[in-house]
């Protein structure tokens, strides 16, 4: 396995690159890795909810992540309204077939002349037993 894929450093670079971070050199990139509250950073298993207006790069939805060592599930991120309705559901895998994967997102907070203001984001995974990133949900 490569070294880049056996730490979350691997997967922060990961996913500066897909959001095209380094174009940004003004900008906020806060970083969030996803975990379980008693068991800590842990593989996850998700289940993505998409709602009306979903469509890649402008997920709305709901995703909701589980525990791979208690089993508790919880939402992890939500960008969606009253005004949207269940779709479809979508449980991410890896190529290599697995579902675990440790789970973190960062986004993109303009830092010039709309100070504050939420450009984009890009959830992204490491499989747990493989270590392949892959995107897990594009948010803009």
């Amino acid at each position: 396995m490569p070294e880049d894929q056996l730490s979350l450093a691997g997967l922060h670079r990961y996913a500066r690159k897909r959001l095209g971070a380094a174009a940004y050199p003004r900008d906020y990139h806060p970083w969030r890795v996803y975990g379980c509250p008693e068991c800590g950073t842990v593989p996850l298993t998700l289940r993505i909810e998409h709602h009306t207006g979903s469509t890649p790069p402008d997920f709305r939805g709901v995703v909701y992540a589980r525990c791979t060592v208690c089993g508790e599930e919880r939402r992890i991120f939500g960008f969606t309204g009253a005004h949207r309705r269940w779709e479809r559901e979508e449980r991410p895998s890896c190529r290599c077939g697995a579902s675990a994967f440790y789970v973190a997102q960062l986004d993109r907070i303009e830092g010039g002349e709309m100070a504050g203001f939420y450009d984009e984001g890009v959830m992204v995974g490491q499989c747990a037993p493989c270590g392949a990133h892959r995107i897990l949900v594009s948010i803009d």
